[in-house]
């Protein structure tokens, strides 16, 4: 999941959209008005655009649409601002969803994204690539999790630790047992071992976190 979304306002133009997008290499990002989710804008929302020339397939299809809903409809097509261009059906999921059911919603909805709330307030988004990278976290050749939370609570705490210097994620191994958390490998500073074993602990099915990661000798 990724826990810091880029997020745009309602009055966020087109150009400053797009912009955003490649700049920051995301596919999609969520229309905040104050801190409420009010819709998001994809690359696809982009795609029929009368600046690129590419409206004319989609205003076909309106045709038969009475004037008045043209109109409405037409601002997706021209309207410079992102609750003109937004998709206001927002699919969302708890922090508290598991891995499978992510999946589910994925593919039930036709969607590449989804977003990961907490009550009322936006607190991430996993997007299929996330799903991928969850995959290649599994260690190779293992079999089906003993519990259906514990994949994501393994991938929650890679995400953890590549967010915190200091930890070497890339040097440590992750096993993940009905919500029993086993740390080993290493670890390159030893005064991050317990801020970086209270943050395992508060994610979400974590029942306990044991930890045998040694320090990595300097060479």
């Amino acid at each position: 999941m990724s826990t810091s979304p880029i997020t745009i306002e309602p009055n966020t133009n087109a150009h400053e959209i797009a912009r955003i997008l490649v700049e920051k290499r995301v596919s999609a990002v969520p229309v905040l008005d104050g801190k409420q989710v009010i819709g998001i804008v994809s690359e696809g929302d982009l795609l029929h655009r009368h600046e690129l020339g590419t409206e004319g397939r989609r205003a076909q299809r309106l045709q038969d649409i009475t004037d008045t809903q043209n109109a409405a409809s037409d601002m997706g097509l021209d309207g410079e601002s992102a609750r003109h261009i937004m998709t206001a059906a927002v699919v969302t999921v708890t922090e508290d969803t598991s891995l499978a059911d992510i999946v589910r919603t994925l593919k039930r909805h036709h969607i590449r994204r989804v977003l990961v709330m907490r009550r009322d307030a936006l607190v991430g988004i996993i997007s299929r690539s996330d799903i991928l990278r969850a995959l290649l976290l599994r260690p190779e050749g293992a079999g089906a999790p003993t519990d259906r939370n514990d994949d994501m609570v393994r991938y929650q705490v890679f995400e953890v630790l590549w967010a915190m210097p200091g930890t070497s994620p890339w040097a440590t191994t992750v096993a993940v047992t009905k919500g029993v958390v086993e740390l080993g490998g290493a670890i390159e500073d030893e005064n991050m071992r317990s801020p970086s074993r209270m943050a395992i602990e508060r994610i979400a099915h974590v029942r306990e976190v044991k930890d045998s990661r040694s320090v990595l000798q300097p060479y």
